[in-house]
């Protein structure tokens, strides 16, 4: 029942940021198309980046009574993530990985395939064997790709194995910024029509659908310029070669804490426990914006057995219960929601027609 209402939440929330978003104004700075992927590979190795201040993570269906298993259908298992490594999604599943690891008995080593706005991820992702031995993360890129690109494969290639968090955006900009306000950063804007450029996890991806969302009702025109992951939106945020990032508060975390960059606004519902000073949307008037949620979680490929799928969602139970998970979690801002794979796939399922019409009333679709 939690996972259905949860489920429900995320969507109504999402359904929201169709309405109003025809008119952008904005311009769009054309995604980079590399050759090859940035393919690296590591096993999993603990992260941590300490903060006092840090958002408590949410209630989740963490077991702490799983007990490892010696009977995985496979001899390892292999984590492909779509995003650049260093990012959100890349830090967080290498420290679930550990523990992961440890439950399944067998190596679990995580392997960016980033590239393309995570295309070439879910590529690799949806023609890996479905013998167990790959699983891919799942991250919310994957609905708008379809729609944006010419990308031949969707969420129906793979296997919803389950969810385990969600996040919000925010308005950061490089520290040395002349505004301190949203309302002084959108009188930029205006006094500065098509030269403001905002970073994003990828064309049609849920970063570059917020900032399409808060333009229009900020009635400004902005140029949208795509990078392969939360993460290198926020580098390119803090390096100063665009003026804003409106990626999670996770992703740029880093960046906010040494100085490089600022937060002016957030996405979630309520002011973010680690930045208590910053003001919601909703209280500078770009509420409607809020309703962009970013999942992660994990997939498999298409006709993986139920044996794969309810060992890894077990797996991934057993990380999210272990103190160090949480600590990490907690201290990063990482907001745990977990979803097992009906409630994940419905959740899917419902973005997917979400990010069709949006697309469609944004002008970014692409016609096939």
């Amino acid at each position: 029942m939690k996972n259905k209402k949860l489920v429900a939440l995320l969507l109504t929330a999402a359904m929201l940021c169709v309405t109003a978003c025809g008119s952008t104004g904005k311009t769009e700075a054309p995604a980079p198309a590399p050759e090859k992927s940035e393919e690296t590979e590591a096993p999993a190795e603990e992260l941590t980046e300490e903060s006092e201040e840090a958002e408590a993570p949410a209630e989740t269906t963490a077991d702490a009574d799983l007990t490892p298993i010696d009977n995985y259908p496979a001899s390892s298992l292999q984590i492909t993530v779509p995003p650049s490594a260093g990012g959100g999604t890349d830090t967080l599943i290498r420290q679930l990985a550990i523990y992961m690891e440890e439950y399944l008995n067998v190596p679990v080593t995580v392997v960016n395939k980033s590239g393309g706005g995570c295309a070439i991820g879910f590529a690799a992702g949806a023609t890996d064997p479905n013998d167990g031995s790959c699983i891919t993360a799942g991250v919310a890129e994957l609905n708008g790709l379809p729609y944006t690109t010419d990308f031949e494969y969707s969420y129906k290639d793979f296997e919803p194995i389950c969810n385990f968090n969600a996040c919000y955006g925010t308005i950061c900009v490089p520290a040395a910024a002349p505004y301190d306000t949203v309302e002084d950063f959108v009188d930029y804007m205006k006094e500065n029509p098509g030269k403001v450029r905002f970073s994003n996890s990828g064309i049609g991806g849920p970063w570059h659908l917020l900032a399409a969302k808060f333009a229009s009702i900020a009635d400004v025109d902005i140029v949208h310029v795509p990078c392969d992951g939360g993460g290198p939106a926020a580098i390119a945020a803090a390096g100063g070669n665009v003026e804003c990032v409106p990626v999670s508060d996770a992703e740029c975390k880093t960046y906010l804490d040494s100085g490089l960059l600022k937060m002016l606004m957030t996405f979630s519902p309520e002011r973010l426990e680690a930045f208590p000073e910053v003001p919601t949307a909703a209280e500078c008037g770009y509420g409607e914006a809020s309703s962009v949620v970013v999942y992660r979680g994990f997939l498999a490929p298409k006709g993986t057995s139920q044996e794969v799928l309810d060992a890894v969602d077990a797996a991934t139970r057993y990380a999210l219960a272990q103190p160090e998970v949480q600590e990490f979690m907690q201290n990063n801002s990482f907001t745990s929601n977990y979803m097992d794979a009906a409630a994940f796939g419905e959740l899917l399922s419902g973005m997917d027609k979400i990010c069709d019409e949006m697309t469609q009333e944004l002008g970014i679709a692409v016609e096939k």
